[in-house]
């Protein structure tokens, strides 16, 4: 069964991460297949009909690596922004070996790295399916040189050449996905809280910024709430520290169940809960804290509950989670079981 990802992509997709931080080996992967074949051009030198083609060639492939990283069609794009660096990178090398030795130089090598670009950034299936397309290019080099494909030493050197592209490719392409997972679960155990699997502080401020930054950019309302635990210490002494944690993951359980999947909820320390609420005023927020409250499916633990709102009760999330916390005590003070707003009358 297909778990849940806790972690909210916008913010939080390690894949997408991974790969914008890949564009800047692209880069350089793209410079040294350059600088080789410059180093080539300058010690070896190349055929008097291709010599102005070959310049021209480089420069423009040169620029095109400049100038892809720039399109902002790609912004949201980057596996196709890749996919094409790596298929202009094949059709470049296969000219340049058409254009100079063929298959039969020291060049052909050049295709592993398109095979580890592909293999850092696409993931395995898009690498053997550029493989494949790698052979085919040699195949056709060796038909346009009036090569002999099924000569001993021709189907050779496709053979070898096909086995170690496709293990290359296949080996770093495991490599990066087994880094993946290892990001993704050294991301979820600094994010969440291990009793309840909320975010866990860290998270959460990390998580409300860019949520706070556009609500006041639009000027559109949001709640914070603050939740306390009535009674866990009593509960810890009287039953055992078992019996508190059951009713913490209880409580947990049941806020996760009256939230919305475009809410934030953390375990703030101890028994303490916050739920950010996009788009929701206080009388918003009030309703569904009343529903939580009063669900007649479960009886959850005796709480506490503040809320405040923006931009009623303060102009930043710092000075709502104040405002919050102090009408939560609030509600403590006159019993518990109980919302109060900030600002309101008690």
């Amino acid at each position: 069964m297909k778990v849940k990802d806790p972690l909210p992509p916008l913010s939080w997709d390690a894949r997408r991460i991974q790969i914008q931080g890949f564009m800047t080996g692209l880069h350089q992967i793209e410079w040294l297949l350059v600088t080789l074949i410059t180093l080539y051009l300058v010690l070896i030198g190349a055929p008097d009909d291709h010599t102005l083609e070959l310049l021209v060639a480089t420069a423009a492939y040169f620029g095109f690596s400049l100038l892809a990283s720039r399109l902002r069609f790609f912004d949201e794009r980057q596996r196709w922004l890749l996919a094409l660096h790596t298929w202009v990178m094949i059709g470049f090398i296969t000219w340049f070996l058409h254009s100079t030795e063929g298959v039969s130089g020291p060049l052909t090598s050049l295709y592993l790295l398109a095979v580890v670009t592909s293999a850092l950034t696409l993931g395995v299936l898009a690498t053997m399916l550029e493989v494949v397309a790698i052979v085919a290019c040699i195949v056709l080099l060796l038909q346009l040189g009036d090569e002999r494909l099924m000569e001993t030493a021709n189907l050779t050197l496709l053979s070898i050449n096909l086995i170690a592209y496709l293990i290359i490719g296949y080996l770093t392409a495991a490599l990066v996905d087994g880094i993946t997972v290892s990001n993704r679960m050294l991301l979820e155990m600094a994010s969440q809280d291990p009793l309840t699997g909320l975010f866990n502080r860290r998270a959460f401020n990390d998580l409300v910024k860019p949520v706070d930054a556009m609500a006041r950019r639009s000027r559109r309302p949001y709640s914070v709430v603050v939740i306390d635990m009535d009674g866990l210490k009593a509960i810890n002494d009287a039953q055992g520290h078992v019996e508190g944690d059951r009713a913490i993951k209880l409580l947990a359980e049941e806020l996760k169940a009256h939230t919305r999947s475009s809410d934030l909820l953390a375990r703030h320390g101890g028994d303490e809960f916050l739920i950010m609420l996009p788009d929701t005023d206080a009388g918003g927020a009030t309703r569904m804290l009343h529903r939580l409250l009063a669900d007649p499916d479960h009886e959850i633990p005796a709480i506490s509950i503040g809320v405040a709102c923006y931009p009623e009760h303060g102009e930043s999330f710092d000075a709502l989670f104040e405002q919050a916390d102090q009408a939560m005590y609030v509600s403590k003070s006159l019993g518990g079981r109980r919302v109060h707003v900030a600002g309101a009358p008690r």
